[in-house]
């Protein structure tokens, strides 16, 4: 796989392209290379050479790429190879740890502003919502990692390891993310100035694009290399 067209889109991406002319052409990908905390400078260094420098596949690179610049993006299967799945389980554990080192911490830095301004029912409500919402999170995080990570990674060394949790429906935490912006946005007192209040919605629904991208990657990533894994075994 040289080259990765996303439908619907003017972007192009291929192992030679420039590590700058990717980053220039879609920033938002510079979260991509801190989770899997890639080395600066790179010069004049293409995808190819990154990735063989840092030990990564380029072809694992470039699927990551385009399912974070397109959330509908799918990658084919003919793409895929079973030797990627310990790449991907990496990539989705520093996700983990992005969520909750990186952005969580900043939308409850924002909170503490907003909170400065409210009254004490308000300040209350909101607090009492958010900390539920950041309990929800941590605790799905925990969830995969127990039950679908440990699985995977105990199947270097088993025979009978049991994916079927893979096969569980993602819970969308939608609502909970409508409920935060439905208070800040409707119900706190006029005293809370609308800076604040965008800064906080803006790293909320950031968090929650994320987290659909984080599923994608788990259900059109990971479940069929995971497949692919399974059968290579039966060989």
């Amino acid at each position: 796989m040289n080259k990765i067209i996303i439908t619907g889109s003017t972007h192009s991406l291929s192992k030679e392209m420039n590590i700058f002319e990717l980053i220039d052409q879609e920033p938002s990908l510079l979260s991509v290379f801190s989770r899997l905390n890639i080395r600066l400078p790179f010069g004049d260094m293409s995808i190819a050479d990154m990735c063989q420098r840092d030990g990564y596949s380029a072809d694992l690179f470039l699927i990551l790429c385009s399912m974070h610049i397109n959330p509908s993006y799918r990658p084919a299967t003919s793409d895929l190879r079973a030797e990627m799945l310990p790449e991907v389980i990496g990539y989705l554990r520093a996700s983990h740890h992005y969520y909750a080192s990186h952005m969580l911490p900043h939308a409850s830095a924002h909170l503490e502003e907003i909170l400065e301004h409210a009254d004490n029912r308000s300040r209350n409500v909101l607090r009492r919502f958010y900390d539920d919402y950041t309990h929800y999170i941590v605790d799905h995080f925990q969830e995969e990692e127990e039950h679908i990570f440990a699985v995977v990674d105990s199947a270097a060394n088993r025979h009978d390891a049991n994916f079927s949790i893979i096969d569980a429906p993602h819970t969308d935490i939608d609502d909970r993310t409508n409920d935060i912006a439905s208070l800040v946005i409707k119900s706190l007192p006029e005293a809370v100035p609308t800076a604040l209040r965008c800064a906080m919605l803006r790293h909320v629904y950031a968090l929650r694009d994320d987290l659909r991208r984080h599923s994608n990657i788990e259900t059109y990533l990971l479940r069929p290399l995971v497949e692919l894994y399974l059968k290579s075994r039966e060989i």
